[in-house]
């Protein structure tokens, strides 16, 4: 069995990347960078949040915070994958000085590569939203405006008057990519005194176990889980 903290490989993101583009029927299911992102601001905001409250728009909507799937092995396989890319982030938050690797796209254009973070973005300012009236502690200061400017111009559709001047060029969006490592990582620093990330690993530890039919449902309703969101509906 894989260890719960053990990174991803590249085939096995690949393996997520395409079940979320070809196995989640839902216009609005998350891809893999906008899904990265999504976590990252989950894992450094201010609130500790289980995950029967952020699983759900990873899906395009709804309640279940399961996926649609054809067993419980593949369910448990991909719940796998996505809380070890969750832990993932946090060991590079906590490692020393604190990184982040972003799953983002690389573009060519005019024959150069440029970071296109704009998926990315887009899913951490979903994330920002789960807790907003919290994050505006910070987003309401004149630092937190700073750190949060390349992701709201990357990742909102009305961000500023001047968003459209900013974003205009390729190389204009690959630079504001560039800024968001460093952002991330000072507002992490900022909310941990807050609320410690080890709580986060404790969450990802118990949803690593494998989920059996008369099992306690991982959402936390107390139901079993073939009563709950592993009712034959909800596998598709």
């Amino acid at each position: 069995m894989t260890d719960a903290f053990t990174h991803l490989s590249e085939v096995e993101l690949e393996e997520l990347d395409n079940f979320l583009l070809y196995e989640v029927d839902c216009d609005e299911s998350m891809t893999l960078d906008a899904l990265d992102g999504y976590l990252h601001a989950i894992a450094i905001g201010p609130k500790t949040l289980m995950p029967k409250q952020w699983m759900p728009p990873i899906w395009g909507g709804g309640d279940s915070m399961m996926p649609p799937t054809e067993s419980i092995e593949k369910l448990n396989h991909i719940l796998g994958l996505i809380m070890r890319l969750f832990n993932g982030i946090i060991d590079g938050l906590e490692d020393e000085p604190s990184e982040i690797y972003p799953q983002w796209c690389v573009r060519t254009f005019e024959g150069r590569e440029y970071d296109d973070a704009e998926g990315w973005a887009n899913g951490f300012t979903d994330g920002v939203k789960l807790t907003k009236s919290d994050w505006n502690q910070l987003l309401e200061t004149t630092q937190g405006q700073a750190w949060y400017r390349p992701l709201g111009l990357l990742g909102e559709d009305y961000f500023s008057a001047d968003q459209d001047e900013l974003t205009k060029t390729v190389e204009q969006r690959a630079e504001l990519a560039l800024q968001i490592p460093e952002a991330v990582v000072g507002m992490y620093k900022h909310w941990l005194p807050l609320r410690k990330a080890v709580y986060e690993r404790e969450v990802a530890k118990k949803m690593q176990k494998k989920v059996g039919r008369n099992e306690p449902c991982p959402c936390g309703s107390g139901k079993k889980f073939k009563k709950c969101c592993g009712a034959a509906a909800d596998l598709h």
